[in-house]
């Protein structure tokens, strides 16, 4: 089991690592697309997975780095591929949670957290392709702590599942809200 556990790490220190160092994704305006972070991230990342799941949050964000690398698939709720919704739709499932299939939809489960106070396992909500839009169009899962830089894991139409960061210009133009699930509390 500890030889797995090691293996697994070692497998996704080496993804991360390639995703860090990959030729830059060429922007294109009616995409939620954006390089990924810096090496600093990566190490922060790994230190989240190496930390022993001590809550239903840790576990469900440990569990959300194991499609890093997975495609992007239109309507895609397997390994084969995700869309965003369908990829934080599996993640949640596998801790009792039920969502909706669509990220507006997601946007009307659990309840509102203001920006400030944003936090791991929360589902953080953006604007689709159409920066005047005030319609839900794409989500992720913050996996950074309360106070540090939100960084969330989502599957992105160029690269599949990834992370990135609110702080991008990119995403920051984007946001919309974030909300938070009670029954990751209980």
């Amino acid at each position: 089991m500890k030889k797995r556990v090691h293996l697994f790490v070692l497998l996704l220190m080496t993804l991360l690592i390639q995703c860090v160092f990959a030729q830059a994704v060429k922007h294109e305006e009616d995409t939620l697309e954006m390089p990924i972070d810096t090496t600093q991230m990566v190490k922060q990342d790994v230190k989240i997975i190496l930390k022993k799941g001590s809550s239903k949050i840790d576990s469900l964000i440990n569990y959300a780095y194991h499609f890093i690398g997975n495609k992007y698939k239109r309507g895609g709720i397997t390994t084969k591929g995700f869309d965003c919704s369908g990829y934080t739709m599996i993640v949640f499932q596998k801790y009792g949670i039920k969502l909706p299939h669509t990220s507006a939809g997601q946007g009307l489960v659990g309840f509102e957290v203001t920006r400030n106070n944003i936090k791991k396992g929360d589902l953080i909500l953006f604007r689709g392709r159409s920066r005047r839009s005030k319609r839900i169009g794409h989500v992720g899962i913050v996996i950074s702590e309360k106070g540090e830089p939100v960084r969330f894991i989502h599957s992105s139409t160029s690269e599949g599942v990834r992370i990135d960061r609110l702080e991008f210009d990119y995403y920051k133009k984007r946001y919309l809200q974030t909300v938070r699930m009670p029954e990751l509390y209980k």
